[in-house]
């Protein structure tokens, strides 16, 4: 079986769920030898993820020599054989008609939240590549869902839901461990915000959850820099009790959410939500909003809230001061972090990959 992958992520991200996905798919794809190609442009190298990855020269094909915003929209003409899985990291089409085309559908969030051309020319893309495709592999039952709602004329195609996995860098610190802590890390208690900042991950609400707890800092991670909005919010509700990290390795994440009271995740929205299984991982607990995805990473280890609004989030924080509720949340958190793994989301990926082979052949 020969695959192509497409690495259009690598350029279009600096970090990011998507870009976690495609490194270990690749990095256990390349690890087992199998007949790889990757489509590849020099923007790639400022990812962090791409920069903990070696790929043999011999196997990179160079991207188009448009620039990024126009590639990312182009099919791509595939050279290496008509027999060959194409899979692409966001939504490009190979050229060739009759291609086997794989494409990993992760959220709905623009068709959800975006207005305008962005949303007009994501989705048009989106419907392209699953139209295209040979099989569609969904990260939850509920991106499924969201499929079948938005896209309803894909019918025929294999679907196929793959879950995102955790890391093995997620994992409680020992106490020798947690003694080094981290440089910039606040002393006193504190919440994490792992990921984006739009406005379904409602930022604005972990900002204001704390704002009624004093004795609390907030620790946000990842997204770049904050915007001056988010900035000036911060300095309203949270004045000397908030730190940013703008990115972050696997490594100084773990120890984040070792010493971290809690996770907080108040997003209305998630294909799945990588975070909320490494916090788990990490003996961290979680809490979160009960909607769209979350519900399947957390299973019954997460304190999730019906009510996705500030003070909800508040009260399940001050829950978590009582220790013997805490342990409880954080051993349920270790049983239902280990349904997950990257190493499983790779298996399976390459089986779905032999059924679309063998369903072509027919």
């Amino acid at each position: 079986m020969n695959i192509i992958f497409d690495n259009s992520v690598f350029a279009l991200q600096r970090a990011g769920g998507i870009s976690i996905y495609w490194y270990e798919l690749l990095r256990r794809t390349i690890r087992d030898k199998h007949s790889a190609f990757f489509i590849e442009r020099p923007e790639s190298g400022s990812n962090i993820f791409r920069k903990s990855l070696y790929i043999d020269p011999l196997t990179l094909i160079a991207d188009k020599s448009l620039p990024l915003s126009i590639t990312r929209y182009l099919p791509f003409k595939v050279i290496k054989g008509s027999n060959a899985i194409y899979h692409s990291s966001y939504y490009r089409v190979p050229e060739q008609r009759g291609s086997i085309n794989v494409t990993t559908v992760h959220d709905f969030t623009y068709e959800r939240f975006r207005r305008g051309p962005a949303r007009i020319i994501h989705s048009l893309q989106k419907r392209a590549a699953v139209k295209a495709a040979s099989g569609i592999i969904c990260v939850s039952e509920s991106t499924k869902r969201d499929l079948l709602e938005f896209f309803p004329e894909i019918t025929g195609t294999s679907i196929e839901v793959v879950y995102h996995g955790v890391s093995e860098h997620f994992r409680p610190l020992e106490a020798e461990e947690k003694q080094l802590r981290p440089a910039g890390v606040p002393h006193a208690p504190f919440v994490l915000f792992v990921g984006a900042r739009e406005s379904y991950k409602n930022f604005h609400l972990a900002l204001e959850s704390l704002a009624v707890l004093p004795d609390y800092w907030l620790v946000s991670v990842g997204n770049g820099e904050l915007k001056p909005n988010e900035r000036a919010l911060s300095q309203k509700h949270l004045p000397g009790r908030h730190i940013h990290f703008p990115v972050v390795d696997s490594e100084r994440l773990n120890c984040l959410y070792n010493y971290s009271h809690v996770l907080l995740y108040p997003s209305c929205y998630e294909g799945f939500g990588i975070p909320l299984i490494e916090a788990m991982a990490s003996g961290c607990p979680v809490i979160a909003s009960n909607v769209t995805a979350i519900p399947e990473a957390c299973g019954n280890a997460g304190l999730l809230v019906n009510e996705v609004r500030a003070e909800a989030f508040s009260e399940q924080i001050l829950r978590l001061e009582k220790a013997d509720l805490r342990q409880e949340y954080i051993g349920k958190g270790y049983i239902q972090a280990k349904r997950f793994s990257w190493e499983t989301c790779y298996l399976k990926t390459i089986s779905f990959y032999e059924k679309i082979l063998q369903e072509n052949e027919k």
